[in-house]
């Protein structure tokens, strides 16, 4: 295995044990806090920008503290409500199970996050390399990386190459269909 190989498998197996150790809840509930803060913060943060300078025109300072109080504020009370949740969850015995289906949500998103990177590499000319070619991880996410790459804009999509692996029926998969309600 080349080190693309160990790079992509490093990837998924460092997720994967960052979930076992967190736990399902753990994953999920860090993925909502930072949701959750970013939204708050994009939606609130002007406001408390306004209330830190006392109604007046607020200053840089005042509109950096305003996003941060409200970013931080968030993410710290939805991980006060996580660490509740994990403690119920380990008092009512189910902490193994949890830790199991954090391991299985590492995984995916290890892969989701190593489909991401070989659809990078696509847009480079690392799938010329004869490392790329003779991966034998490559070929396994190269299926997700194509529905990623469905997604891009056109204009983007067609330069991304993936090499040998391009080729074949399955490298033709359409953009799923969005429609306006």
């Amino acid at each position: 295995m080349a080190a693309t190989d160990w790079v992509l498998v490093g990837i998924v197996a460092v997720s994967a044990v960052f979930g076992l150790m967190r736990g399902f809840v753990g994953v999920v509930v860090s993925l909502v806090a930072w949701v959750l803060s970013a939204w708050a913060a994009l939606n609130f943060g002007g406001d408390v920008s306004m209330w830190l300078a006392g109604h007046a025109e607020p200053g840089t300072t005042q509109v950096l503290g305003g996003y941060a109080l409200c970013f931080l504020g968030v993410l710290l009370l939805v991980g006060l409500v996580g660490w509740l949740v994990r403690w119920a969850m380990k008092s009512a015995g189910l902490g193994g199970i949890d830790r199991v289906l954090g391991f299985a949500l590492g995984v995916v998103r290890g892969g989701f996050v190593a489909c991401a990177l070989v659809l990078l590499f696509g847009l480079t000319a690392m799938p010329q390399e004869p490392e790329w070619q003779a991966s034998p991880v490559v070929p396994v996410l190269v299926p997700g990386a194509r529905v990623l790459r469905a997604w891009l804009p056109e204009w983007v999509a067609e330069q991304v190459d993936f090499g040998a692996f391009d080729r074949g029926p399955a490298a033709a998969i359409a953009a799923p269909a969005l429609t306006d309600a």
